[in-house]
């Protein structure tokens, strides 16, 4: 018997899970977590037929399994619900392409220039509101030619580590990647790069849950021989890390070839900054910092809190002289990866994003730290503050020639 079959029954209806919701928050005719989560999971395991389209508009924020005082997995609930949820064809057809973020960029890579030339047309932006219902007050994140490539090892005895690229570092932000590495160089860290698939955390979100299963074999397939030799992994997208430390185990529960390793990969991840504040601990963190006259904003994104390994990113960025750092601490953002594109969303997204938003601008940081790639597009759509990956502000901070000697 899985552990939630059990863990239904630990439901006490204190709702708790409903205070902690972005979205019911936002919107008060949303059922809310304790509703379409184990209020009718008893009812879908009676066979009664529950389906209702709220289910598409959790976050999966995790917010309301981090509230539980009886650890129900409530948005587990809520997925295997939405996986069953009869949507219109336009939305479906929408929702296919979204679930498949690893295919749409071996796609739009092929001729870059030109997928990003047209994603910026307004008439194309236009059609696509009208086609497949994508909101067109969206701009979508510019493609490049996946070049991300394993460094050369060097002669030197050293750590080594796997890095998970994820679909955006990958076929977006390469040059993250490369930033990602050479901090990881730096504090004695030899790397690879994972030759893996999506991490399946949109296909879940969207409700494909064969896809998201599929994936989860896949990047287990392709990881298990390095966690085996005794390796880490390393993320630097937050969505990435919740995936792979606490949802492989769940998507592939009683699966006999792949459990076991699922559950070794996820005691094998490490967020970046997670690993980097372990080295601080040891006291062997590179600290070669120049100082910088920086006022940062910091927002830890959902999927990092989900993690719960505190605030790591937060705590590395003060290490840098003369850089103070404000943490917003003003809940989610309302992104959620492709939930912010779909239109019927789009107003309710905004809405949960506003307190974030208020707190940046009372705030005014000359920039906003967060290491969520959806969450900075949010951020940035919702102010005029520019907002960046942690990593590339702390090695800008890296003194190169002090190195050098």
């Amino acid at each position: 018997m899985r552990p939630d079959d059990l863990a239904i029954d630990n439901c006490l209806k204190c709702s708790l899970c409903n205070t902690v919701c972005p979205v019911l928050a936002a919107d008060p005719r949303y059922p809310g977590p304790k509703r379409l989560g184990p209020e009718l999971e008893r009812l879908r395991r009676e066979g009664i037929s529950t389906d209702t389209e709220w289910v598409e508009y959790c976050l999966g924020c995790h917010r309301c399994d981090l509230s539980c005082p009886n650890q129900v997995n409530v948005s587990e609930m809520i997925a295997r619900a939405k996986a069953t949820h009869r949507k219109p064809l336009i939305r479906g057809l929408r929702d296919w392409w979204f679930a498949r973020p690893g295919l749409l960029g071996k796609l739009t890579t092929i001729l870059p220039a030109l997928s990003n030339f047209a994603l910026a047309m307004k008439p194309a932006r236009y059609l696509m509101s009208k086609i497949v219902q994508i909101t067109p007050q969206r701009t979508f994140p510019k493609y490049t030619r996946p070049d991300l490539r394993s460094p050369a090892m060097t002669g030197k005895a050293r750590q080594r580590v796997v890095f998970f690229p994820g679909c955006f570092i990958r076929y977006n932000r390469p040059e993250l990647g490369r930033v990602v590495i050479d901090l990881l160089e730096r504090n004695g860290f030899s790397v690879e790069v994972a030759s893996s698939e999506c991490c399946g955390v949109p296909a879940s979100a969207n409700g494909d849950a064969a896809v998201a299963r599929s994936l989860a074999r896949a990047n287990v397939r392709a990881m298990a021989a390095q966690v085996d030799s005794g390796l880490r992994i390393v993320t630097a997208c937050s969505s990435c890390g919740h995936m792979l430390k606490t949802a492989f185990g769940g998507i592939l529960d009683g699966d006999k070839k792949f459990a076991g390793a699922a559950r070794e990969i996820a005691s094998s991840t490490f967020d970046l900054a997670e690993l980097l504040m372990a080295q601080a601990d040891a006291g062997e963190l590179n600290t070669n910092f120049q100082p910088a006259d920086l006022r940062l904003a910091y927002h830890a994104p959902c999927h990092q809190k989900s993690q719960g390994i505190g605030r790591p990113w937060y705590h590395l960025l003060r290490m840098i002289p003369g850089v103070t750092v404000e943490d917003m601490d003003a809940g989610c953002c309302g992104m959620s990866g492709t939930y912010g594109f779909k239109q019927e969303k789009y107003a309710v997204s905004m809405e949960i994003g506003e307190q974030l938003f208020a707190s940046i601008r009372a705030a005014q940081p000359q920039m906003v730290a967060t290491e969520c790639a959806t969450c900075q597009m949010q951020i940035e759509h919702g102010t005029d503050f520019k907002a960046i990956h942690p990593a590339e502000i702390l090695l800008h901070a890296y003194d190169r020639q002090s190195d050098a000697e």
